[in-house]
C-alpha cells in the first residue's frame, strides 16, 4: 500500500466493458477517408448500423491505435497518419494582397476626383497651354501626390490586415488532451490526428469528428451544425456520433478521433464558405463609428468652405478676365477653372478629416499587439477600447488574484489534525525518496488509507505522473484536483491498482451548482481482485466542505472505526480551518445497498449522497500573487471597483479580499447569522466599516450568494432591480457565488447608467455573464466554451494583466484625443487660409499639391506617430473614459481654438505683410506660385504643425509637452521624416511643389514662428479650463 505513487486519474465513467483496440494487420487497416466521414455525420441512422465498422474496437483495429493506449508518437507513425488522413488546420480565407489594397484605396470618391481631374488639367495645358509653358506639372504633381496617398494608405491597411491575421490565428489556437502512448498529454488542437484518443470534459468545444467509445451522463450542443436548440444526449451506443464545434455542456468521456481539418463536418462548411477568418479582429468599433460621424459632420463644413472659395474665384476670374474686357469664350479659359476646381477639391480633402478612423484603427492596432505581450489576447477589437471605459471588474479569485499554485497545507484525518505538511517534502524534487524503503511519511492505518487513497484516485477527472528520469511531477487536469492527488503522492501511497477502470461504475462530475462530485465504484469481494462479482456498491464524494460535511452523519475514526458525527463535531471541524484564509474541501464515503447493474444504470445521485461518513478535511493554500494588492491599489485608484465573485465560502473569501486589498486591512468587521447558512459556514454578511479622510464612515458587504439571490431575486426569478440598487455599491466580495449570480451581477450593474462591467470567468457557466458583461474575460485555463464566449483571454489567468487592459484602453482614448487636438487646428487654419486667399487673393496661397502633402501629414504620419505613445501608469490616475462624454473635452478645445487663432493671425500676417518683413516680391503679384513670399508661407504653415503635433502628445496641461518624447522613437523618427521631407520640398521642390529655396535667415524665421507654437501652448495651460465631467 505504501509503495511508489503512479497515479493516472480515469476518465469518469464507462458504459460497458472497457474495449481495447490492437495493433492491425496491413490488410485490416483499410479504411478511407470518405468512410470515416460517413460515420461521424448528421445521419439519424445508427453508426454501427452503416456496414463500415461493427464497433468501437473494430475501428480502433482498422485505424491502427488502440482505445486504452491512444496513438504511437514513436518513428514515423504521426507524420504518416496526417498525410493519409489530413491535419485539423482549416484554411485561411484568401489573404488580400498589396495590390488589392492599393486597388480599395483609389475606390475613394476624393481620390476618384482628383485622378479626373489630374488628369484633366494635363490634357488641357498640353492642348491649350502656351508653348514653353510648363503648366501640365500641377497636373502631374496632384497625380504623383495621389499616388503617395494611395501608396500610404494601402501600407497602413496591408500592416493591419497581417496584424489581426496573426491575432486571429493565436485566438483560434488551443489545447486538447489526448492519449498517446497509454498517458495524458496535451497538444494542440492543431496537432490532433485521426486515431487520437480525445478526453472530452464538460466545457470543450470539440475540434474534430469522431465516435464516442466511453460516455459518463454527456449532453452536447450541436446547433451550430443542426439548428436544433435542444442538447443532445450521447452514449456509446444509439448516440456515439460527436461532432467538431459542439459544445458539451455536462459530463465526461472519451472519444476516437475519425475526422479532421477540411474533412469533418465543421470543416466541410467552412470549407465551402472559404476558410477561417477573424471577424471580430475586424468589425469597426463604436469609437470609430463615433468618430466616423463626426469626420462626417466636419466634411460638410469643408464642402461648404470649398463652394465659396469655387464660387468667389470661378467669378471673379469670370469677371475680370472675361466679362470686363469683353472678351470671347476661348477653350483655354477652361485650364484656369480646372485650377479653381482643383483647389476647391483639395480644400474637401483637407477639411474631411478622413485620418480619425484611421487614427482609431492604428491605435487599436498598436494597442492589441502589445496588450498580447502583456498576456491579454484581444478576440473583439471593441473590447480593447471598452476597457478604457471600465468602472467595474469582477473578479474570480483563484488563479487570478491567486497564482493557482495550490497545495494542501493543513489536513484533518480520522480524528487527527495535521498542521505541518509533511507530504511536501516528498514532492517533485525526490517523490519517492523515502517511501521505497518501506518508511511512511505519516503514521496512518492501513485501513484509512485504503479509503483515502481510492477515494482520491476514483473521484477526480485529473492526474498526475512522475517523469521516469527526473521524478518531476507532471499535472494535468484541475489545479484543486491536483494538489489532493499530491497530497497521496506525498503520503506515498500506491494507488495504480485502485486507478483500473473496471472499477468505475458511474461518476456525477463537478458542477457550480451541486458544488461537489461523486464516484460509484465496485468493491470486489474479501480476494481483493476484480473478477466480475462484488459485495457492494460504494460512492466517494468530495466538494465543497460545509455542504459535504451536511451530507455526513457518522466520521472515520483512528484505526479505521467509524463514530457519529454530531453537529459540534462539524462546527469543531471547520473552525480548525477558518480564518486562514484556505480553500476547504472534505472528502467522505458512502456503501450503498445498489447492485452493479443497478449502479451502471440511471440513478439520481442526491439519494445516493446522503449519510456518509467523513473521511478528511482538507484546506488548500493558493497563494496571493505578490502584485496584485498593487494592481488592486491601481484601480482604485482609477475610480474601478473591484469585486471578487468567488466559489469560496465568505470567511476565506473575506481574508483573501483584504490580504489584497479589495476590503480594508485595517477595518473592523461586525457579522450577522443568516437563517440560510450552511452547517458550519462562515456568516453570509460582513460588512466592514472604515473612516475616510474626511470622517465619514464607509461600508463594505461581504455576502453569500444564497443571501444575495433572496434579496435580489423576485419568486419569479427575475431581478428587483430596486432591491439590487440598494446593494450593489457596498458590495466587494460575494462568496458561494453561482454563475446564475454572476449573470445577474453582470446584468443589474449595465442598467445602472454609466457603469461599464469587466467580468472575469474560466467555466462553461460563466459563458452567460461573460457574453452579457461589456468585456468578458476568460482564462486560459478555462474550459473552451468560456473562451468562445470571452472578449480578451488572460493568457496567464492574472488580474494584473485586467490592470494592463485598462491602461491600454485608455490609451486608445488618449490617442485618438491627441490626433483629433493636432488635426482639428490644420483644419481649421489650412481651410480658412484658402477660402481667405481664394476671396481675397483670388487664389490660394497654398497650391492643391501642398495641401495635399499637408493632407499626408496630418491623416497618416501624425495618426501614426500619436496614436501609438505607450501608456505611462499616470493614465490610472484618471477617471474612467465614458462613451457619453465629448471627445472633445474643455481643455482640449481650449488647445485647439488656442492653437488655431495663433496660426491664422501667424497665416494673415505672412500672406499680407510677409513680403514686406522679409523684402521679397509679393506673391500675389508674381507669374505663378513658384515665388518665395509664398514658400514663406507654406514652409511657417508646415512648420508650425510639426511644433504642434509635439504639443498634441499631451492633452491635459502638463506643463512639459517633451516629457517621455525620447522614449517614443516612432514619433521622433516620424517627426524627423516629416521635417526632413519639408526641406526637400522647399529646396528643391520646384515647379512640382510651387517653391522656390530659402535661404538659413529664412529658414530661420520660419523655425522661430514654428516654435512659437510650445511657447502659446505654455500658455494656454496657464489659462483656466472647465474640469471635464466623466460619468462612471
Amino acid at each position: 500500500m505504501f509503495a511508489g505513487l503512479s497515479v493516472e486519474a480515469p476518465i469518469s465513467n464507462v458504459r460497458g466493458p472497457e474495449r481495447r483496440g490492437g495493433r492491425s494487420s496491413p490488410e485490416e487497416s483499410s479504411i478511407t477517408t470518405q468512410q470515416l466521414q460517413q460515420l461521424a455525420s448528421l445521419s439519424s441512422d445508427s453508426v454501427w448500423e452503416r456496414g463500415i465498422v461493427s464497433n468501437a474496437e473494430d475501428l480502433a483495429c482498422k485505424l491502427e491505435t488502440s482505445l486504452s493506449a491512444g496513438l504511437r508518437t514513436h518513428g514515423p507513425e504521426l507524420s504518416d497518419r496526417a498525410k493519409q488522413f489530413g491535419s485539423n488546420k482549416l484554411p485561411e480565407r484568401d489573404q488580400v494582397s498589396f495590390l488589392q489594397l492599393v486597388g480599395d484605396a483609389f475606390k475613394d470618391f476624393t481620390i476618384i476626383v482628383l485622378l479626373i481631374a489630374g488628369a484633366a488639367s494635363i490634357g488641357l495645358e498640353t492642348s491649350f497651354g502656351k508653348p514653353g509653358d510648363n503648366g501640365w506639372i500641377e497636373g502631374a504633381a496632384i497625380l504623383a501626390a495621389v499616388a503617395v496617398v494611395v501608396l500610404v494608405t494601402a501600407v497602413n491597411d496591408f500592416q493591419k490586415e497581417k496584424q489581426f491575421r496573426e491575432l486571429s490565428a493565436l485566438a483560434e489556437a488551443s489545447e486538447v488532451t489526448v492519449i498517446r502512448d497509454g498517458r495524458s498529454t496535451e497538444i494542440s488542437t492543431y496537432d490532433l490526428l485521426v486515431g487520437d484518443v480525445l478526453v472530452v470534459s464538460t466545457g470543450d468545444i470539440l475540434p474534430a469528428d469522431g465516435l464516442l467509445f466511453q460516455a459518463c451522463d454527456l449532453r452536447m450542443d450541436e446547433s451550430h451544425l443542426t439548428g436544433e436548440a435542444d442538447d443532445k444526449e450521447k452514449d456509446t451506443e444509439a448516440h456515439p456520433a460527436a461532432l467538431s464545434g459542439s459544445k458539451v455542456l455536462q459530463g465526461s468521456g472519451r472519444m476516437l478521433v475519425t475526422a479532421v481539418g477540411l474533412n469533418s463536418q465543421q470543416g466541410m462548411i467552412l470549407g465551402s464558405l472559404g476558410g477561417t477568418n477573424g471577424a471580430g479582429l475586424k468589425q469597426s468599433t463604436t469609437l470609430e463609428r463615433k468618430l466616423e460621424k463626426l469626420a462626417a459632420q466636419i466634411g460638410q463644413y469643408g464642402l461648404g468652405a470649398a463652394i465659396l472659395a469655387l464660387g468667389a474665384m470661378s467669378w471673379q476670374y469670370t469677371y475680370d478676365t472675361i466679362l470686363v474686357p469683353g472678351r470671347a469664350w476661348d477653350w483655354a479659359f477652361l485650364s484656369d477653372y480646372l485650377k479653381f476646381i482643383i483647389t476647391a477639391i483639395t480644400i474637401v480633402v483637407v477639411a474631411v478629416p478622413e485620418g480619425l478612423p484611421l487614427a482609431v484603427t492604428i491605435a487599436l492596432a498598436f494597442s492589441v499587439k502589445r496588450m498580447l505581450a502583456e498576456n491579454n489576447l484581444v478576440r473583439n477589437l471593441s473590447a480593447a477600447e471598452t476597457m478604457g471605459c471600465a468602472t467595474t471588474i469582477c473578479t474570480d479569485k483563484t488563479g487570478t488574484l491567486t497564482t493557482n499554485q495550490m497545495t494542501v497545507v493543513r489536513m484533518w484525518l480520522a480524528g487527527s489534525m495535521h498542521t505541518d505538511p509533511v507530504w511536501l517534502r516528498w514532492g517533485p524534487q525526490s517523490p519517492l525518496a523515502n517511501t521505497k524503503q518501506g518508511t511512511p511519511v505519516l503514521d496512518i492505518d492501513p485501513g484509512v488509507a485504503a479509503v483515502l487513497f481510492q477515494g482520491v484516485a476514483v473521484n477526480a477527472t485529473a492526474s498526475i505522473r512522475a517523469k521516469p528520469d527526473t521524478g518531476e511531477l507532471v499535472k494535468i487536469g484541475n489545479r484543486t484536483e491536483c494538489a489532493i492527488l499530491e497530497m497521496a503522492h506525498g503520503l506515498g501511497g500506491d494507488m495504480s491498482l485502485l486507478t483500473q477502470q473496471d472499477h468505475v461504475l458511474k461518476t456525477f462530475p463537478f458542477s457550480s451548482e451541486r458544488k461537489r462530485m461523486s464516484t460509484l465504484v465496485a468493491i470486489p469481494k474479501g480476494d481483493g481482485k476484480t473478477n466480475g462479482a462484488s459485495s457492494r456498491v460504494r460512492v466517494y464524494t468530495k466538494g465543497a466542505a460545509e455542504i459535504i460535511l451536511s451530507c455526513c452523519t457518522s466520521q472515520m475514526a483512528s484505526y479505521g472505526s467509524v463514530t457519529q458525527l454530531s453537529e459540534e463535531d462539524r462546527r469543531q471541524a471547520l473552525q480548525l480551518f477558518e480564518g486562514r484564509g484556505l480553500r476547504m474541501l472534505a472528502l467522505a464515503y458512502g456503501d450503498t445497498s445498489l447492485s452493479v447493474a443497478e449502479a451502471e444504470a440511471d440513478c439520481d445521485c442526491t439519494k445516493l449522497e446522503k449519510d456518509l461518513t467523513l473521511i478528511a478535511l482538507v484546506g488548500i493554500q493558493d497563494p496571493l500573487r505578490k502584485e496584485v494588492v498593487g494592481a488592486v491599489q491601481q484601480c482604485q485608484r482609477a475610480g474601478i471597483t473591484v469585486r471578487m465573485l468567488t466559489g469560496d465560502n465568505a470567511g476565506t473569501a473575506a481574508a483573501i479580499a483584504r490580504d489584497c486589498g479589495i476590503l480594508p486591512a485595517s477595518s473592523s468587521a461586525h457579522t450577522q447569522h443568516s437563517q440560510t447558512s450552511a452547517p458550519g459556514a462562515q456568516d453570509e454578511d460582513m460588512r466592514a466599516r472604515q473612516h475616510s479622510q474626511n470622517g465619514a464612515s464607509t461600508s463594505y458587504t461581504v455576502m453569500e450568494g444564497q443571501d444575495f439571490r433572496e434579496q435580489v431575486l423576485r419568486a419569479d426569478g427575475s431581478v428587483d432591480q430596486e432591491a439590487f440598487k440598494r446593494l450593489w455599491t457596498p458590495l466587494r466580495v460575494l462568496a458561494r457565488c453561482s454563475p446564475s449570480d454572476k449573470l445577474t451581477i453582470v446584468q443589474g450593474l449595465r442598467k445602472e447608467p454609466g457603469e461599464v462591467v469587466a467580468m472575469t470567468g474560466d467555466g462553461t457557466n460563466d459563458a452567460p455573464a461573460l457574453r452579457n458583461a461589456d468585456v468578458g474575460f476568460a482564462m486560459n485555463s478555462g474550459t473552451s466554451i468560456a473562451k468562445e464566449a470571452s472578449d480578451i483571454l488572460l493568457l496567464d489567468d492574472n488580474f494584473t494583466s485586467i490592470v494592463s487592459a485598462v491602461k491600454w484602453g485608455r490609451n486608445v482614448y488618449a490617442g485618438i484625443t491627441k490626433f483629433l487636438q493636432f488635426q482639428l487646428v490644420v483644419n481649421l487654419v489650412a481651410v480658412v487660409t484658402a477660402c481667405a486667399g481664394a476671396v481675397v487673393l483670388r487664389e490660394s496661397p497654398l497650391t492643391a499639391v501642398q495641401m495635399l502633402w499637408v493632407n499626408l501629414i496630418m491623416d497618416s504620419l501624425a495618426s501614426l506617430s500619436l496614436a501609438t505613445e505607450t501608456p505611462k501608469d499616470d493614465i490610472l490616475d484618471l477617471p474612467p473614459y465614458s462613451a457619453l462624454q465629448p471627445l472633445l473635452t474643455p481643455t482640449v478645445l481650449k488647445g485647439v481654438v488656442g492653437q488655431g487663432v495663433f496660426q491664422l493671425g501667424v497665416m494673415y500676417f505672412l500672406v499680407f505683410h510677409g513680403a514686406a518683413l522679409f523684402g521679397v516680391a509679393p506673391g500675389s503679384a508674381a507669374e505663378g506660385h513658384s515665388n518665395v513670399h509664398y514658400t514663406l508661407c507654406f514652409n511657417a504653415f508646415v512648420l508650425m504643425q510639426l511644433f504642434n503635433q509635439v504639443n498634441a502628445r499631451k492633452i491635459h496641461d502638463e506643463p512639459n509637452v517633451l516629457d517621455g518624447v525620447l522614449d517614443n522613437g516612432l514619433f521622433l523618427g516620424i517627426l524627423g521624416g516629416e521635417f526632413l521631407l519639408q526641406v526637400l520640398i522647399v529646396q528643391f521642390g520646384g515647379e512640382v511643389f510651387s517653391t522656390q529655396p530659402l535661404d538659413a535667415p529664412q529658414w530661420g524665421a520660419c523655425l522661430g514662428i514654428g516654435a512659437l507654437s510650445l511657447l502659446i501652448r505654455r500658455a494656454l495651460c496657464a489659462l483656466p479650463s472647465p474640469q471635464q465631467t466623466h460619468v462612471t
